[in-house]
């Protein structure tokens, strides 16, 4: 199976910058490594996407999204016409009920 083209919205995105400038301000190797554990991550989505274990969020509108650790955060993704969409990446201590749409 080929590659799948891998979206980040813009909050996902603001949450990847966050994390890694909170952390490059204490330990920037440790911020460099997270990065690369983040790229990594949706490299392999890209190629399995249902890779990440599935979970369901919501009362009665719920969703099926996929989650995938990069210590220590989740990100979430849900897989829409055949393009993984990156939806959040939280700190493993957030409440996800709470951030995700």
């Amino acid at each position: 199976m080929p590659p799948v083209p891998v979206k980040l919205l813009p909050i996902a995105q603001e949450d990847v910058s966050q994390a890694l400038a909170l952390i490059a301000v204490e330990d920037p190797a440790a911020a460099e490594k997270l990065r690369q554990g983040f790229l990594k991550a949706l490299e392999q989505v890209s190629m399995y996407p249902y890779s990440g274990a599935e979970i369901m969020v919501g009362g009665r509108n719920r969703r099926v999204y996929h989650r995938l650790y990069v210590a220590p955060y989740v990100m979430y993704y849900r897989v829409i016409q055949d393009t993984v969409v990156v939806m959040r990446v939280l700190h493993e201590r957030m409440d996800r009920r709470k951030h995700l749409p």
